[in-house]
């Protein structure tokens, strides 16, 4: 089934190389991409997107900032967040909206593995914990 996803990171290399990842295991998907969250929110107006891949380091918002909004305005979609943060703090954070987390750098079967498991529903964002 032929899905659209959405490459966001402000360095245009690395969306040309996560793009290559996608298209090589999901040729028949439609990539789009966008500098920032602000772009991908305009995107989002006109385009349908099923799939989200966000970088966490962008100017403005972070990729969990940008991925909790969008977790509000579109539940629906699949987010992975890609950093070379792997703080326990910014994992949690990932988590804590509901984005899958893949650590730079990033491997093919990582994404793989995160593009089939957007057959299952999206993950939802964890509770805090009540102490």
């Amino acid at each position: 089934m032929s899905k659209t996803a959405i490459i966001v990171d402000d360095s245009k290399l690395s969306r040309m190389h996560v793009r290559a990842m996608v298209l090589r295991n999901k040729p028949d998907w439609t990539v789009v991409e966008a500098a920032n969250g602000d772009e991908l929110f305009k995107t989002l107006q006109n385009t349908p997107v099923d799939v989200a891949i966000i970088d966490y380091n962008m100017p403005g918002d972070n990729g969990v900032e940008t991925a909790a909004k969008l977790r509000q305005s579109h539940p629906g979609i699949h987010i992975a967040i890609i950093t070379a943060n792997a703080q326990d703090a910014v994992v949690s954070g990932i988590r804590g909206v509901g984005a899958a987390f893949m650590p730079k750098p990033l491997e093919e079967e990582q994404v793989v593995r995160f593009l089939n498991s957007t057959a299952l529903p999206p993950r939802r964002p964890t509770q805090p914990q009540q102490e």
